[in-house]
């Protein structure tokens, strides 16, 4: 299967999830739920032990608490995400992050006109 948008010109290995703005970690979050985030959290390396932990500690947005967790690990980059969500099927989250680059892209043209 194809990548919906090319990981290396969009998100080069220097890109880390925590660099994103706090509502698309969050939007990312929300739309992992309900099911989704655990298959996410085993991909990025989170043992089950780890997994339950989100799921106890009662919050109503366990994905956005692991995204969270996962971006202050080595190697919490755009590119794994990008693979990681490819890889699970959730091909609508991988467009959220190039609608975010996009928007980011334009903002920045804006300020260098």
């Amino acid at each position: 299967m194809s990548s919906i948008i090319d990981t290396k010109d969009y998100f080069n290995e220097d890109s880390l999830f925590r660099e994103l703005p706090e509502s698309a970690q969050q939007e990312i979050g929300l739309r992992l739920m309900p099911m989704s985030w655990k298959r996410v959290a085993d991909e990025l390396g989170f043992s089950v032990i780890e997994i339950d932990k989100f799921n106890a500690e009662r919050t109503s947005q366990p994905a956005h608490q692991m995204l969270r967790e996962w971006s202050r690990r080595n190697g919490s980059t755009l590119r794994v995400l990008v693979k990681t969500l490819e890889n699970i099927g959730r091909s609508d989250v991988v467009s959220l992050l190039d609608d975010v680059r996009k928007r980011k892209l334009k903002h920045q043209a804006k300020f260098h006109s």
